[in-house]
């Protein structure tokens, strides 16, 4: 790997905190690299085939939103990561942003409310990918942007409303 390219994957990990070694080649182009080469120095570690970074946490629900993300690796043209409950903002080929949510157990009734509601702390995209831990929520969920409701770790898509 060349030494630009390694500091753009460690400039991810800085940003997104943690990502699969699938991730990274999936969004890096990179199929067959094993990333080793990030790994010397302090600044990477990896648990399992988890690569994390050192001034990070592993975060599962970061790992969620990643994986949502690979999924469109075809159709996005730019992305950033977002401010709780935002994961990832990313804007497709035809301009059309997206926002994906994670949410745990202990905050799904606030993100409820927050859609609810039409909450500023959820800034404004043309559709949503929410992800819960279970199908629960779903029945409850109000919201005006159409979105897809989606239970991990197994991302099984449970409905999709104006998408």
């Amino acid at each position: 790997m060349l030494e630009n390219e390694k500091i753009k994957v460690i400039n991810f990990l800085q940003d997104f905190g943690c990502a699969t070694l699938e991730q990274l080649q999936i969004l890096f182009n990179k199929p067959n690299d094993n990333f080793k080469d990030i790994l010397n120095g302090n600044i990477i570690s990896k648990k399992r085939n988890i690569f994390i970074h050192n001034t990070q946490e592993l975060d599962m629900k970061m790992i969620y939103a990643l994986d949502v993300l690979c999924k469109y690796k075809s159709r996005f043209k730019q992305f950033h990561k977002g401010f709780f409950p935002i994961y990832i903002t990313f804007l497709t080929k035809d301009n059309t942003l997206y926002n994906i949510i994670v949410t745990d157990k202990e905050n799904e009734k606030g993100l409820l409310k927050l859609l609810r509601v039409n909450s500023p702390i959820i800034s404004e995209a043309d559709k949503f990918i929410l992800l819960f831990q279970d199908s629960n929520c779903f029945k409850e969920l109000e919201c005006n942007v159409p979105y897809i409701y989606c239970v991990y770790p197994e991302l099984k898509i449970i409905n999709k409303r104006g998408i």
